[in-house]
């Protein structure tokens, strides 16, 4: 009974004890992951005030575009940064994209507007809608994920890029670099430079 009660024992210890992994592989950084892990520019932060109103900004002018046609607007993408107005995505006629930036650049509170609306039939308008996922990797890829310093939006592969930069260098090197994201066919930015 004895030996039995002590093979109990064991056994229990045994299933107690994990047994030693080997340690995890070395990882070495490859240059694109090293260059995505430390941006060359991150983007300038706006304050807290002034991104509500941006917001507000935004909501209103989008209400007031899709209030002059909801059918041929649906395509049409709104943000303001420092009450600067970007309009994305397509309309079907040329006097659609002028009434656009016509009624953004009426709105009090939007002091520029920069109109990046393509022409497109009326079955293609449903292509021109954001790519969240897409938008994602290329806020990784620049090390701004997380931040609301920069707006990025994807529109049917057209990377659009609104913010401030402290220098040219930094908005030609943010352009670059958003351009070598997978996916990307072009960048768009409206970044102003605050040097």
């Amino acid at each position: 009974m004895r030996r039995l009660a002590v093979l109990a024992l064991l056994c229990a210890t045994a299933a107690c004890q994990t047994a030693e992994t080997s340690p995890p592989p070395a990882v070495t950084a490859t240059p694109a992951a090293a260059k995505a892990a430390v941006p060359v520019f991150a983007g300038l932060e706006r304050p807290r005030a002034q991104s509500n109103r941006d917001d507000i900004l935004k909501s209103i002018l989008e209400r007031k575009i899709h209030a002059l046609d909801a059918r041929a607007y649906r395509a049409v993408t709104v943000e303001v940064w420092g009450g600067r107005a970007l309009l994305m995505g397509a309309v079907i006629k040329p006097e659609q994209r002028r009434k656009a930036e016509q009624t953004a650049a009426a709105m009090d509170g939007i002091v520029a507007v920069h109109n990046e609306l393509v022409l497109a039939e009326d079955k293609a308008l449903d292509v021109f809608a954001a790519d969240p996922q897409r938008e994602e990797q290329l806020r990784l890829a620049l090390g701004i994920a997380g931040r609301a310093g920069t707006t990025v939006r994807v529109i049917n592969g057209v990377a659009f890029l609104l913010g401030a930069v402290p220098t040219a260098e930094a908005a030609n090197a943010m352009k670059a670099d958003a351009g070598e994201v997978a996916g990307i066919k072009w960048v768009v930015t409206a970044l102003a430079v605050t040097e």
